[in-house]
């Protein structure tokens, strides 16, 4: 099975982009964005911003919106980091990545999203859309 990349242009922050950016962190904390990342040569144009910055920018942002979450996304970290991948992630881990999901961050603080949104998006059972178990529903 081939492993999943994305470009920095196809990052929409759905939540299995930020599982891979979260198993590549420390290669683009360095600067250096994950293979097979190439650098498109003979270009005449001047580039504005380092090769570095974009991978930095994306940890980052991934960062800051992992800080608005209690324990600052720890749980999801740690459980990416044990090699989880999106359907066996715990009930909160996975609260705090549909938190964090998005192409913009959530304006409401994380327990009143938790309490007023994702409580009430929810029935008895977990809407899961298929991303957990990777099948669509019916």
């Amino acid at each position: 099975m081939e492993e999943e990349w994305y470009h920095y242009g196809e990052i929409r922050w759905c939540p299995r982009q930020i599982i891979w950016i979260l198993k590549h962190a420390e290669q683009l904390d360095a600067g250096d964005y994950p293979a097979p990342f190439l650098l498109s040569g003979g270009s005449s144009q001047i580039k504005a911003e380092g090769y570095f910055v974009r991978p930095e920018i994306i940890i980052a942002e991934l960062r800051d919106r992992l800080r608005t979450t209690p324990n600052q996304g720890e749980l999801l970290i740690t459980q990416v980091e044990d090699g989880r991948v999106l359907g066996n992630l715990s009930p909160g881990a996975y609260e705090i990545l549909m938190y964090v999901k998005g192409s913009r961050r959530k304006r409401i603080p994380f327990n009143r999203w938790r309490r007023e949104i994702w409580g009430k998006s929810k029935p008895k059972e977990v809407k899961d859309h298929g991303l957990r178990t990777g099948k669509t529903p019916k």
